[in-house]
């Protein structure tokens, strides 16, 4: 059927026909429109959920990344201090023995005198 004989029908039911068919179409619609923004607000709450879910998974992370961060950092930083201290230590003992080994050169050479 073509538009104008579909219009052409319309036009013979009269304007309360034409009408009430409006209204069952717009009704129709409307129900419509209403399941399709139900299942809609059911994906987005879906979406949300899985959005939350990723986003605590990745804060878990970072917060284990910060923590295993800090600790190595904080290892580094006393490691580096012990090992200053070590360096001091190991200068020191080399300049007691330096001077150990120069006394006992003197005292040598002054017990050949």
């Amino acid at each position: 059927m073509e538009l104008a004989g579909f219009l052409n029908v319309i036009q013979s039911w009269g304007p309360s026909a034409i009408s009430s068919a409006l209204v069952f179409v717009v009704l129709y619609l409307v129900k419509k429109i209403d399941t399709n923004s139900k299942s809609d607000e059911r994906r987005a709450a879906e979406l949300r959920d899985y959005i939350n879910k990723a986003l605590n998974g990745f804060s878990e992370r970072i917060t284990l990344i910060e923590k295993e961060y800090l600790k190595t950092e904080l290892f580094y930083r006393e490691l580096s201090g012990w090992k200053n201290e070590i360096n001091r230590l190991s200068d020191l003992l080399s300049n007691y023995f330096m001077t150990f080994n120069q006394n006992i050169i003197q005292l040598f050479n002054q017990g050949k005198k």
